[in-house]
Formats: structure tokens, sequence, C-alpha cells
């Protein structure tokens, strides 16, 4: 499949998000790999060709784990927090 025009922000295929959360005590055991080999089988099943993991750019050790599942930059998600100045 080809990427999508520049200014499309939508993927033109099935897609979703993906997000798992370990507490401290667990990290470093499978429990996260586990958790997304899960959730792509279940994605998978439903007929999704794509999953994205929204991650802070500062959030080093989930970038590091995403990155060794085969999940690589894929773009920019900018944000404003709304009555705060």
């Amino acid at each position: 499949m080809s990427e999508p025009p520049e200014h499309q922000i939508l993927r033109p295929e099935p897609s979703a998000q993906v997000h798992t959360v370990v507490l401290p005590d667990a990290r470093g055991l499978g429990v996260g790999a586990a958790l997304l080999e899960a959730a792509e089988r279940w994605a998978t099943d439903r007929g999704i060709t794509y999953l994205s993991a929204g991650i802070h750019h500062r959030n080093a050790g989930a970038v590091r784990f995403y990155g060794r599942h085969g999940y690589i930059d894929a773009g920019c998600s900018l944000g404003r927090r709304l009555g705060v100045r």
C-alpha cells in the first residue's frame, strides 16, 4: 500500500492505536511484550492492518520498547492545552 498524500491525516486503511502500561515492578519480565502481542493478534483478527502507538518523544523507555517491536517514527502529533496561557 502506498503512503497517503502529505496533506492527509487519516490512513486509508483499517488502523487503530495501541497503548500499553506496565507497572514498574513488572517491567523487564515480558509483560509489555505479551500485552503488545495480544493487541496485535486482536487487531489482525479484526482486519486492522496498521497500529500506531502515541508515545511522547521524551518517554525514551517507551520509544525503545515499541522500536524493539518494529514500530517506527511515523510522523508528528501537535497539541495545545486550552484555557491555560
